[in-house]
């Protein structure tokens, strides 16, 4: 079997687990990168039996729905991350810090916070081993993933920790005889047990600070982040404007500002053509995106070339824009094009925030296209000449 059927095999018959257990955190955390898919020419791709352009071409749309970018705000947020859960090594008694990634939706926030976790999972298994001891009966699961559901009480909270270590209480009726105090005792056995150093909780923005629960909840992660050896990490949208995070709150909301003032806030904004600097981050985004792509009519500039339509498409959003890009290299793919254009890319609808917004800001970034060319053109016009007529000064 060739090294592109086993891709395609591979790909097809995968179980893709939920990241807040730890078989899914462990398949997702310690599975070997892709290999890349070879890079054949249009008469090459042509010339491959059905079975094989078959599998060529779906190993191709696996790699190119799961291209991971590390973009300069990433890199910055991880860096200081890693820099918080080094410094975490306080004793029992000691207050940890906590980290939050509040952005708006679709900039990538849960890849942010789950290739970090990644890594540190990779770090901590390269540095204590897969096993917590000699007869190899505990396992070391570094990281611990939970997701915040719609609607979250104590309880809830403490199921879902236990649930991430399949621990027994979430089976059956147990938990329904366990009070709430052993089921966070429990829970923090877990993270204890296990030697669990991160716990990344996301999509907080689901916690409503306005009921009961929610009140109570987020004291009791105030509780938890103080009480576990673990460093948080949360996740969500406008936690600022939700009462999660900030200063200036009056009456119960204070108390949540409070509950969250030893978090470190990190945020992630959308790109901007406003400045020279803005726009060469936006052309060297997509340069590296046209790296990556498989192709065979691809080529420098592809996508370069179409930056501000890019932009206007998808508003500076990186969501938007790889959704773009994926489905049109999976349209290009599927149609024998082989490429990506701006005709190909007009058909494709994406998400309709980028949708309704496109109009508008095309038509604005049209207007500042002119103007710039206008004053480009005033500068470099050469200076008038004096009148004929007129006397020289000498």
């Amino acid at each position: 079997m060739t090294a592109t059927a086993r891709a395609f095999e591979g790909a097809s018959t995968r179980r893709q687990r939920s990241l807040s257990t730890y078989e899914g955190w462990k398949d997702f955390a310690e599975r070997p990168p892709r290999a890349r898919p070879e890079h054949l020419a249009r008469d090459q791709v042509e010339a491959l039996d059905p079975e094989a352009r078959a599998r060529y071409d779906a190993d191709r749309r696996v790699w190119h729905a799961n291209i991971l970018l590390r973009t300069r705000q990433v890199h910055g947020v991880h860096t200081q991350l890693a820099d918080i859960l080094d410094s975490n090594l306080q004793d029992s008694d000691r207050v940890k810090s906590a980290a939050a990634l509040d952005a708006p939706p679709a900039l990538g926030k849960s890849t942010v916070v789950n290739t970090f976790g990644r890594d540190f999972h990779r770090q901590r298994i390269a540095e204590i081993g897969e096993q917590l001891d000699a007869d190899e009966d505990i396992l070391h699961l570094p990281v611990c993933h939970i997701t915040v559901p719609g609607r979250l009480t104590i309880k809830g909270l403490h199921m879902m920790i236990l649930g991430f270590y399949a621990h027994p209480a979430t089976a059956g009726i147990l938990h329904r005889s366990m009070a709430g105090r052993d089921l966070a005792r429990a829970a923090a056995d877990c993270i204890e047990r296990h030697d669990t150093r991160l716990v990344i909780i996301d999509d907080l923005h689901f916690l409503s600070m306005r009921t009961r629960d929610g009140v109570e909840v987020a004291n009791q992660l105030k509780w938890l982040s103080n009480e576990y050896s673990a460093t948080f990490l949360f996740a969500g949208v406008a936690l600022r404007e939700r009462g999660l995070v900030g200063e200036g709150a009056v009456g119960r909301e204070a108390a949540m500002a409070q509950t969250f003032r030893r978090w470190t806030v990190f945020s992630l904004d959308p790109y901007s053509l406003r400045t020279k600097h803005t726009r060469e981050e936006w052309c060297s985004l997509l340069w590296h995106i046209e790296q990556a792509l498989v192709l065979a009519e691809g080529c420098d500039g592809m996508l370069v070339d179409m930056s501000r339509y890019l932009f206007a498409r998808t508003t500076g959003n990186i969501g938007s824009l790889m959704d773009l890009i994926r489905r049109g290299a999976s349209r290009a793919i599927r149609t024998g094009q082989e490429s990506i254009d701006r005709t190909l890319l007009d058909d494709i609808r994406i998400d309709e925030g980028a949708e309704t917004e496109r109009g508008e800001l095309e038509a604005r970034l049209d207007k500042q296209e002119a103007a710039r060319r206008a004053r480009r053109r005033a500068k470099e016009a050469p200076k008038q000449q004096p009148h004929a007529g007129k006397k020289s000064a000498a």
